[in-house]
């Protein structure tokens, strides 16, 4: 018989940990960089946005994913191929994650290039957002 519980604790912590260190590397560069006069390359500020913007579209195309893979598990129950359906479907949350913390980044590639914090600020709100779409369900904790 398989249990389950640890799989979801391992997903709860793992988007625990994905979440705390997308806040945090953003803030190590503003305190990194907060010293510098403007930004070297001003004319890639409206692109960057845009790109960071368009590679929530990535994340989208992620969730299919793991939301199969989540719908999996919950079939398969206590089967004798759980195993690898549990493995699927962490592999997808960490794919996922990656893919929901690209805006974040490309956030703080814009801020090294512009020195403007609003436009991270906007990315990386955007990156927690879409990273909500790969929190363990709460329910399964009870």
């Amino acid at each position: 018989m398989l249990d389950a519980r640890p799989h979801w604790q391992a997903m709860r912590r793992n988007w625990r940990m994905q979440c705390l260190a997308s806040l945090i590397l953003p803030i190590a560069v503003v305190w990194l960089f907060h010293d510098r006069d403007g930004g070297a390359y001003a004319s890639v500020g409206v692109p960057l946005f845009i790109a960071g913007l368009l590679t929530l579209l990535l994340t989208v195309w992620r969730f299919r994913h793991y939301k199969q893979a989540l719908l999996q598990v919950d079939a398969l129950g206590d089967d004798s191929q759980a195993e690898s359906a549990w493995n699927r479907l962490h592999h997808n949350q960490l794919l996922g994650l990656t893919n929901a913390k690209l805006p974040g980044w490309i956030g703080m590639l814009h801020y090294v290039c512009t020195m403007e914090a609003v436009p991270l600020v906007l990315l990386v709100l955007a990156s927690q957002g879409a990273m909500l779409l790969y929190r363990p369900p709460s329910q399964r904790f009870r």
